[in-house]
């Protein structure tokens, strides 16, 4: 997570109680118009007892071998077949790769050959939409799209930034209030990446070099461009391969859009690529979603595994690891540290600003800087049954909302959870929760007076 924040004034120890000014928020994309404040959010299953395994997830989950393409043509052709199908037909690919843009505007089927074996592939520079996405798969004008048994391969591209600093475009992109079912895919970020930290320029307009987002059901707009027609994304994503996406692996409603889209992720192995602009996450929900069953994997210079913001979601039994905070391969400021408010930590699932009915349990998270933090203001939501191992700083953590955690195990690290209060008196519950192998205590306490933060353990 890249943070920006002030220095602290003062600390107490104990339950190690600090008094500071801190200044930011934990996915750190400031709005430059408008006042648009970014955060992530989710959807709703039914809650579990028994969380997944870290040790045996994997195996569910066999890496995909891409066999080599038979042939290499333009995607021309495939456009012309989608055109020339009626609405409700079915398109077959053979083996091959197809180079070029798809823009899928009428309900069929893409059935490929197999995953690996048919590939589509971004061309050397990408063409933007209307509103300034670049995607080398869109889906618009409410079409029902099924896509299976293939590959979406994405090149490093100069892709435009919103407003709010966030690349768009990517692999597949669901937009016009369009509905997407995905399965049996592999999206991959492809080739080298030696340029990710530079800015550069597209259509006379700012963009950035990005790999940018793998699936995104729902699309970005810029400043007063666009509708809620127009962004609105619904989908299902099952079975999906994702790997080294720099922004959002698999997101859900667009950073400037309404919060109107909708999506059920489930089954799917997602891992993150470096970020050196901005939060690289693995799953990100503006919109209601449901999130289960998923494996979400970070490399240096991820950020987090999920976040879910500004509303509601189910995320359960999803096993998200390596997630901490570190200096390669891009440098970063602030720097890594336990501090909540002013030093940098890498998250498994991130709640800021959530709508009632969010749900997080039964998910297994390991080896992460901090395990799952709510970051307020915004309504409780219930957090049971989470088992979080081997974290850097702190198991839980909560700012500026109270919360309770419930049956929760927080095996290692610092400290069990840490509370700050920026601007709300802040109080964490933990009930029933096994808490142990901590090295420090088991709270951090912080607030920035007249706050009181605030830590109930029964």
């Amino acid at each position: 997570m890249r943070e920006w924040r002030a220095p602290p004034l003062a600390r107490i120890t104990t339950l190690r109680i600090i008094t500071t000014k801190p200044t930011g928020t934990r996915i750190a994309i400031a709005a430059a118009t408008a006042g648009v404040l970014l955060v992530l959010v989710f959807s709703m299953i039914p809650p579990s007892a028994a969380s997944p395994s870290l040790a045996t997830f994997g195996a569910r989950f066999p890496a995909v071998v891409a066999a080599p393409p038979v042939a290499t043509v333009p995607v021309s052709g495939l456009q012309a077949e989608v055109d020339r199908t009626p609405s409700g037909g079915t398109i077959h690919l053979g083996a091959g790769t197809f180079v070029g843009q798809l823009r899928i505007y009428k309900d069929v089927d893409l059935v490929g050959a197999g995953e690996g074996k048919t590939i589509l592939l971004s061309p050397a520079n990408m063409t933007i939409d209307p509103l300034g996405n670049v995607f080398v798969v869109e889906v618009v004008n409410h079409a029902i799209v099924r896509i299976s048994d293939l590959t979406v391969r994405v090149t490093e591209q100069c892709m435009l930034a919103n407003s709010i600093g966030v690349a768009t475009g990517g692999g597949i992109g669901v937009g016009g209030d369009s509905t997407l079912q995905v399965w049996n895919v592999g999206v991959w970020a492809y080739g080298p990446s030696p340029n990710l930290d530079q800015s550069c320029t597209t259509h006379g307009s700012a963009g950035m070099l990005s790999f940018g987002r793998a699936i995104s059901i729902g699309l970005d707009d810029g400043p007063g461009v666009g509708s809620n027609f127009q962004v609105e994304g619904h989908g299902s994503i099952e079975h999906v391969n994702v790997h080294g996406f720099d922004i959002f692996s698999i997101s859900v409603g667009g950073v400037r859009g309404p919060s109107g889209s909708t999506a059920t992720i489930t089954n799917n192995v997602v891992v993150v690529g470096p970020g050196p602009y901005t939060a690289a996450y693995g799953i990100v929900a503006y919109g209601v979603s449901t999130i289960s069953d998923n494996q979400v994997t970070g490399v240096p210079g991820s950020d987090g595994g999920i976040a879910v913001v500004f509303t509601s979601a189910v995320v359960t039994n999803n096993v998200i690891t390596d997630f901490t905070c570190t200096n390669a391969p891009f440098p970063i400021a602030p720097p890594c540290g336990v501090d909540p408010f002013y030093d940098d930590q890498d998250l498994g699932i991130f709640l800021a600003g959530i709508t009632p009915g969010t749900i997080v349990t039964g998910n297994a998270i390991g080896s992460v800087d901090s395990g799952i933090l709510v970051d307020g203001p915004g309504a409780p939501a219930k957090i049971t049954y989470n088992v979080i191992s081997s974290s850097t700083y702190y198991g839980l953590e909560l700012i500026n909302a109270n919360q309770t955690f419930r049956d929760d195990a927080v095996l290692g690290g610092l400290y069990a959870i840490a509370v700050g209060a920026e601007n709300a008196n802040t109080t964490a519950r933990l009930v029933h929760d096994t808490l142990s192998g901590l090295s420090v205590g088991v709270a951090l306490l912080e607030a920035n007076s007249p706050w009181v933060a605030k830590a109930v353990v029964t």
